[in-house]
């Protein structure tokens, strides 16, 4: 019998469910590592840790997610409950071994129903053979019956006596009514929270990706930034489109960030071997080719009062069809 989640990144129950999903909507939506990264807060390697299942995402990284991948993020954030809700769950016990039932008890020895049983001599006084052992047909009413210790039982439930068809009847039913309200509570306890807080996110709006309110603290800036990757000097963070073209269905875009005052170039839903190549004014240039899925990135050239982003020419080719494509139009030459 399954017991849950076997691997962190597939089989059983929520969690698999939720990486097995996010892998669904990324090979669909032809979304690479390195795309999701351009497009999102987070890095390649932290990607990788998401959908591999290595990592529980964040709902702010499904919903960004789902932005990247133009996708309803609700279906995911459903799945990101349901995980978290599982992980924290305790280990419930059976309900039926904390419903105590009469069947259960121990009988008593014989010693003791015979101690128990009254003996002709201990009826009283005032007992008649008549009484202690039964009316018989046609006798009258009996007086008062004997109380006290040495007092007999009615028929059918003294000890050691069998108790009535009906009696075991209800007796089972109430042990059984009694295992499930206590099984409805131990629900109720652990699934109540996890409910609680699905209804209290679905009430608010998705909250929308953070961005940095303050300056962005980047690792380099204009001619330091010169060859460097900008995903490493955080300069992703307020880049910009500033030149797109397409080619083949292939858009080529020169990447701009203010804070690095540096640029990029980058291609998107290319094929393996196509390639980016960006060039600047003064003849410093870097290329890049796609090796694995449909995207990827140049490293950086400087952009500068004298030397503006406008200067910086791109260009994407597809050497399979010995086309290019370049903007501001014009190939670039070695």
């Amino acid at each position: 019998m399954a017991g849950g989640p076997q691997e962190p990144g597939g089989g059983e129950g929520p969690r698999g469910d939720l990486f097995a999903e996010m892998r669904r909507i990324k090979d669909a939506s032809r979304l690479s590592y390195n795309r999701l990264a351009a497009k999102t807060h987070y890095s390649r390697s932290s990607w990788e840790r998401f959908l591999n299942g290595k990592q529980v995402p964040s709902r702010i990284t499904i919903e960004e997610f789902a932005a990247a991948a133009r996708t309803d993020p609700e279906p995911l954030l459903a799945l990101l409950d349901r995980a978290v809700a599982r992980d924290e769950a305790p280990a419930k016990e059976p309900a039926s071994t904390s419903a105590a039932t009469p069947a259960s008890m121990p009988a008593p020895s014989s010693a003791a129903r015979t101690a128990e049983r009254p003996t002709p001599g201990e009826a009283g006084p005032s007992a008649s053979p008549t009484v202690a052992q039964g009316m018989a047909p046609g006798a009258s009413a009996p007086g008062p019956r004997p109380s006290g210790p040495g007092a007999p039982e009615p028929e059918g439930v003294g000890p050691g006596r069998p108790s009535p068809p009906w009696f075991r009847a209800l007796r089972s039913a109430a042990g059984i009514l009694a295992g499930a309200l206590l099984g409805s509570l131990v629900t109720l306890l652990v699934i109540e929270p996890a409910g609680a807080d699905d209804a209290a996110a679905k009430a608010s709006p998705p909250a929308a990706p953070a961005r940095p309110s303050a300056p962005v603290k980047v690792g380099c800036k204009s001619d330091t930034c010169l060859l460097r990757e900008p995903q490493a000097e955080d300069c992703q963070w307020d880049a910009k489109t500033v030149r797109q073209t397409f080619l083949r269905g292939m858009s080529i875009q020169l990447r701009y960030s203010e804070a690095c005052q540096a640029v990029w170039g980058r291609i998107e839903n290319g094929d393996i071997g196509d390639t980016v190549v960006i060039r600047d004014k003064r003849g410093s240039s870097d290329e890049a080719k796609i090796r694995m899925e449909h995207d990827t990135y140049t490293r950086m050239l400087a952009a500068s009062p004298d030397a503006t982003w406008e200067t910086i020419t791109v260009c994407g080719a597809i050497p399979s069809q010995k086309e290019q494509e370049c903007s501001p139009l014009g190939a670039i030459r070695p």
